[in-house]
């Protein structure tokens, strides 16, 4: 229809997503919701990091696709700490001091 993909948001856990399609769509839809988690999952596309005490991560949370594996009773504890920034508000602030650094 002359439109473009914006976004995609998946989530293996969010199966129970149906969207209002007829019976013979939704078929069509849930084959190919499968087809695209199992490329997702795909090892061969997957890059796992091993992250130690004090490690920090920082990356685009609407840009990369990630997620994080099963813990094991044999892992221990895991904390993950999320900061989230508001894309408007930084990109607001970015302009308004480099404005004001321009005037210097």
């Amino acid at each position: 229809h002359g439109r473009s993909l914006r976004a995609i948001r998946f989530s293996a856990k969010s199966g129970q997503y149906a969207p209002p399609l007829s019976h013979a769509k939704l078929d069509a839809f849930y084959r190919a919701r499968r087809r695209f988690s199992e490329l997702l999952h795909d090892p061969k596309d997957t890059l796992s990091l091993q992250f130690r005490p004090g490690d920090l991560l920082i990356f685009d949370n609407q840009r990369l696709l990630h997620a994080r594996s099963e813990i094991a009773p044999t892992d221990g504890e895991r904390w993950v700490q999320g900061c989230y920034i508001d894309r408007d508000g930084l990109w607001l602030n970015y302009e308004k001091y480099r404005r004001r650094a321009d005037r210097c």
